[in-house]
């Protein structure tokens, strides 16, 4: 059998609702797909050390995570960059002239530093821990990984963005954070010396919507975005309802 190279989004796509944790049809899939010879991955909006934690978990042999500015192989990293640093600094001044509240990720772990209590307030705490440092000067850091902004869509469209990508997932807070998962899928496999004609990708978001390349298969869970299915070769089931194994099974991989 001619071998394929998977790449699964996380939330939404291998496990519903944010939970971590893979039905059990899907890890019945996966080890099938494994079984057969073929390669399986990861590719996510997460931090890479959140996402290599899962990968391990789970036995993926592969992590593309930070929306595609960073790669993992085998637990060992590869390479992390940062967004465009200038342009954050930009966009933290001009909140800041808006009194607009915001906060950055500028470490490989789930915490994130805020500008205002006010942050907090709106934003709450879930996903990441944010600790508050009044005054905060984002030139202090070298590296930023993710900006996070206290704001409504209203509000949003108030905001220049200094060509940053932004991701809304909630309606009072909004993500600034690389959204080219396809970039990172393409140097893991030029590593590999494999052909990205093999890849197959797995997404539901519209931070998957670059990843759906027409050089590959793009599968959109059938709780994925309306944009995202529009955009996919085929559009299975839900997360939680053996979506992936339909679909491995419609194209023969298992």
């Amino acid at each position: 059998m001619r071998k394929r190279y998977f790449f699964f989004d996380i939330d939404g796509t291998l496990a519903p609702d944010h939970s971590l944790v893979l039905p059990a049809g899907t890890v019945a899939c996966l080890r099938q797909l494994r079984a057969a010879g073929h390669f399986t991955a990861i590719a996510t909006g997460r931090l890479e050390a959140d996402a290599t934690r899962f990968a391990q978990k789970y036995g993926f042999q592969a992590v593309v995570a930070d929306g595609g500015h960073s790669l993992s192989v085998d637990g060992k990293l590869i390479f992390r960059k940062g967004l465009n640093h200038s342009a954050c600094v930009q966009l933290a001044k001009e909140l800041e002239s808006k009194n607009i509240p915001w906060a950055v990720n500028v470490e490989n772990d789930t915490t994130r530093v805020a500008n205002c209590q006010r942050f907090v307030d709106i934003a709450g705490d879930s996903y990441f821990t944010t600790t508050v440092q009044p005054n905060l000067d984002i030139n202090q850091y070298p590296e930023i990984y993710k900006v996070f902004i206290a704001c409504t869509q209203e509000e949003e469209t108030e905001i220049c963005f200094y060509g940053l990508p932004v991701v809304r997932f909630q309606p009072h807070q909004m993500f600034i954070e690389p959204v080219d998962k396809a970039a990172g899928i393409r140097q893991l496999m030029q590593r590999l010396q494999a052909p990205c004609e093999d890849v197959v990708v797995f997404g539901d978001g519209e931070n998957d919507i670059k990843m759906f390349d027409k050089t590959w298969v793009s599968i959109a869970m059938g709780n994925a975005c309306p944009a995202l299915k529009a955009a996919a070769d085929y559009v299975t089931g839900n997360c939680d309802d053996n979506g992936i194994w339909d679909a491995c099974r419609y194209y023969h991989w298992i």
